[in-house]
């Protein structure tokens, strides 16, 4: 627990359903750029730095959500999704 955050994950996963198997380069260039933009839009990649908490033990989760995890984690999730948007965007075009 702790490692990358969920959000970029399911960023990856869209990235590669849409462009991994018939254009590979571009899906590891978008992830890379995606990457790049998050980690400058939230200052890291890593959920336990964002969080400040480790949430793979009960404590973790319990911190979590005492110091305000949830409306965090929605802000970020809402931020990722709007680079990927942004950026698919920018790609089509």
């Amino acid at each position: 627990m702790g490692e990358v955050c969920g959000a970029i994950s399911g960023a990856a996963l869209a990235i590669g359903l849409l462009y991994g198997q018939d254009q590979p380069e571009a899906a590891h260039h978008l992830t890379r750029e995606f990457m790049r933009q998050y980690a400058e839009q939230n200052g890291a990649v890593r959920c336990i730095d964002i969080t400040g908490v480790d949430m793979g033990s009960a404590m973790g989760l319990l911190l979590y959500f005492v110091k305000g995890g949830k409306k965090k984690c929605n802000r970020v999730v809402g931020g990722a999704i709007q680079v990927l948007l942004d950026q698919l965007e920018d790609w089509e075009s």
